[in-house]
Parts: C-alpha cells; structure tokens; sequence
C-alpha cells in the first residue's frame, strides 16, 4: 500500500525536495508517508491504491513496505482515519528514479487526491550505521511511534542532551523495544520507537507524561507529525 502512497506523493513533491536537498543521502533509505484518509472514505482509498500496487510490485530498489493503522496522535487526533506508512529504498536514487517515473499517471494523480498528506520525507539514519525495521516490528499487536520534529530556534545545541535524558526513561519502560534516530536530507530529525502492544505504550505514555524530562524535550523542539500506529 505504502509503496502506491509514497509515490503519489513523490509526483507532486520531488522537484520540492531536490531543491531542498542539502546533504547527500547514502545507503538504504526510509519514506515516510504519514496519510489521513479524505473523508475517511477507506473504501475509496483502497480502491484508488489497487492499480499501482500491482504495478510497484516490480519497482527496482524497494526491499520492503509497511502500512500501519494509527491510533494515537499528539497532540490531539483529528476526526479522520490516518495511516503511517513506510518503505525502504535500497538508496535514494532508486527512490528519485522511480518517482519521476510515476509523475505523468493518472493513477498517481487520483491517489493522490484520496489523502492529505502529514508529513512526507526520506530519512536515513542519523548514526549511518544500518537498520532493519522489521528486525523489531514484526507482530500483530506491536506498535510504532513515528514521529518528525526540529529543534526550535537556538535549541540545536540542547537537542542531544535533552533527547538522552527523555528516551533513557523512555527505555526503562515496560515493552519498550527500540528507539531509532533518522534524519532528512533537509536535516529534520525523525524518530522511530517500538513497543511491544499498545496497552503498554499507552501505560508508558502516562507515567512519561510526568516526567520533567518529557516537558523538557518537548520545550526545545517543534514537532510537525507524529502518529503511534499498530501492527494489524
């Protein structure tokens, strides 16, 4: 599913992200496609979506896709379905080549006109070293908190320390599985947490929500996506 979403994305937003570019991407690459269903029509979206999975079946540099149901959005949800999807690209140039390819069809146009769109990057990650999702998330029940965020203004500096202090308590919690750090070409930062079910991200959600170290995070940065999704 992810693959169709990502695609129709990349059609209307790739020569966008060339320009932004400012680093040079290297190695396999996560795309990130953070979806609300338009009139929480789901029918119509899955639908639209039929014709290009069966096309993007095939595509050259994709080595795996996941569609996940979200479930909690901070700060507040909004009244329509939303879907995180993700699929990762054996480089970005395998990523570029196959969105130009899908700029002229139609099929991508009407895709695209069945969600909006809350985030939509391509990260790699932030430590270079090599990570495979589904080396974790690999369960129905598991859940993954995704999340696209930047250090506001003279914070970049307190971006690190504040993060080590949140995610160390984040890692006490029971069902924890892994914390992972990405970034954009663009230099946004992403992150991926993974829990084992949501009873137990929604209980470490509240005990965090207490903590200092929570309020200090959250003060230096400004987040402009962020779903909690399940594995169905």
């Amino acid at each position: 599913m992810l693959k169709a979403m990502m695609l129709a994305a990349a059609a209307i937003a790739a020569p966008v992200l060339a320009n932004a570019q400012e680093t040079k991407m290297t190695g396999p690459v996560y795309e990130i496609a953070i979806q609300e269903v338009k009139n929480g029509d789901v029918a119509a979206w899955t639908a639209a979506r039929a014709p290009l999975l069966e096309g993007l079946a095939q595509t050259k540099g994709v080595e795996e896709d996941w569609t996940l149901k979200a479930f909690f959005t901070f700060p507040e949800p909004g009244p329509l379905p939303v879907y995180v999807g993700l699929t990762r690209w054996s480089s970005i140039d395998d990523f570029n080549a196959a969105s130009s390819a899908m700029m002229s069809m139609p099929q991508v146009q009407e895709f695209f006109g069945k969600v909006n769109m809350q985030a939509f990057v391509q990260v790699a990650t932030a430590d270079g070293q090599p990570f495979i999702l589904e080396d974790y998330i690999n369960k129905k029940g598991q859940v993954l908190e995704v999340a696209v965020r930047t250090p506001k203004a003279g914070q970049e500096g307190n971006f690190d320390a504040a993060r080590a202090g949140f995610f160390g308590k984040i890692a006490e919690q029971p069902g924890y599985i892994f914390d992972r750090e990405f970034v954009t070409a663009d230099n946004k930062k992403v992150v991926m947490i993974g829990w084992e079910s949501q009873e137990q991200f929604m209980a470490a959600l509240g005990k965090l929500s207490q903590m200092p170290e929570m309020g200090a995070f959250f003060s230096i940065v400004d987040a402009s996506a962020y779903q909690a999704a399940v594995v169905e």
